[in-house]
């Protein structure tokens, strides 16, 4: 996730009772520090060595509270989450290797970060690698714990290695479950935006069909009724207002049911990301042109539109690229896949019309298969003059 915007509502009261949990749940974690504590009582360190391990110890649980924290409750970017979890790992892995004994419980700490904070799919590796780790220190454990039998001995390199790895692993699983919630939530999020831009479209739909007839039909019937009379008589300039009324209502019928159905490129683009991902398709977008008249804002959107669902249903790509670009005076939009294209010979009624509104303001449109593999829709359309004009001044 990009953004820097935490997930939890911090400023609502919900939001505090979320962030106090967390919390809480992350202090409750640094209860098993007492292990390495109560080992460290029984050695005879001088009073520099127990200081500096207390504190190298105390470091390791203030940055593993960091690193979970930032990974979890907040949206930060791996980049900068990095830093603290190499501070966990750097100190934990030390203590864990040079100490030996309950130190070796600090590797837990270690594959708990790794399994939160690294990229999902390098995190298995890590808990991994932190495992090997921990089969290092049972071999580097401290002479002053004495002998022991091999079968406990072996009881206790199974238990710490089944800990570093399956408690990261169950860590991984848990986050695993909380991407597809959230993925799950943008999904719901996005099919309901959708249900409101399809009830926009049937309401323009039906204004259009019914209410715009209607209008069209009473205009007429007042042309009629105007001939039919007297020119210039009280009833005849009565019914001439009825029918310039009319008019007028037809018009800004049609001016809102244009305004219900146009949607801007940007929203074009934004919606094209989300169906094709839907539809498993890897998106890459490039907006070269900003600024646009109005117009050409909502014809590019109108062939976005269409591309995208041409796409979706004859090309069975895995990958398509959308390249807005504007040199000098003229606009170009380029959509490209790597399927197979439309089956059927010949353009559909959908690109047909596209290449009738494109010719209409002096621009082109060209659709077949690309140079490579895939499928090529490239539009092109001058700006209008009053825009260079407005620039240049």
């Amino acid at each position: 996730m990009p953004s820097d915007t935490p997930i939890l509502a911090a400023m609502s009261p919900a939001g505090k009772v979320r962030r106090g949990r967390w919390l809480g749940y992350l202090l409750l974690m640094q209860a098993f520090h007492a292990y390495p504590l109560s080992d460290l009582a029984h050695r005879h360190y001088g009073a520099a060595a127990v200081t500096f391990t207390v504190l190298a110890q105390i470091a390791v649980g203030a940055l593993w509270i960091r690193a979970y924290w930032l990974a979890q409750a907040t949206t930060r970017p791996f980049r900068e989450i990095a830093w603290w979890l190499a501070g966990v790992v750097a100190v934990g892995v030390c203590l864990a290797l040079v100490l030996g004994g309950q130190y070796k419980g600090l590797l837990i700490y270690v594959s708990i970060a790794c399994a939160v904070c690294v990229p999902i799919r390098w995190a298995v590796p890590a808990i991994a690698a932190v495992t090997a780790l921990g089969a290092l220190a049972e071999f580097r454990n401290p002479q002053y714990l004495g002998p022991a039998p091999a079968s406990d001995r072996l009881n206790e390199i199974v238990t710490g290695l089944s800990m570093d790895f399956f408690l990261g692993l169950m860590l991984w699983f848990h986050r695993r479950v909380m991407t597809l919630v959230i993925e799950l939530r943008q999904a719901r999020e996005e099919l309901a935006r959708l249900a409101v831009t399809e009830e926009r479209l049937r309401i323009a739909r039906d204004l259009h069909d019914l209410l715009g007839h209607s209008l069209s039909v009473i205009s007429l019937k007042g042309q009629l009724a105007g001939r039919l009379m007297e020119p210039g008589s009280p009833a005849a300039r009565e019914v001439a207002d009825i029918e310039q009324v009319t008019r007028q209502a037809l018009s800004e019928v049609r001016e809102a049911v244009t305004g219900y159905r146009r949607r801007s490129f940007a929203e074009e683009l934004d919606s094209a990301r989300h169906r094709l991902a839907a539809a498993g398709i890897e998106v890459t977008a490039r907006v070269e042109a900003e600024r646009l008249p109005a117009d050409v804002d909502a014809l590019l959107g109108w062939i976005l539109r269409e591309g995208t669902t041409n796409l979706l249903r004859h090309s069975r790509a895995s990958s398509a690229g959308i390249v807005l670009r504007r040199k000098e005076n003229r606009l170009s939009l380029e959509i490209r896949d790597d399927g197979r294209g439309p089956a059927e010979s010949g353009p559909g009624n959908g690109l047909a019309g596209l290449a009738e509104r494109l010719a209409a303001v002096g621009g082109r449109l060209e659709a077949g298969p690309a140079a490579d593999r895939g499928f090529r829709l490239a539009a092109s359309l001058p700006l209008p003059a009053t825009v260079a004009r407005e620039e240049i001044a």
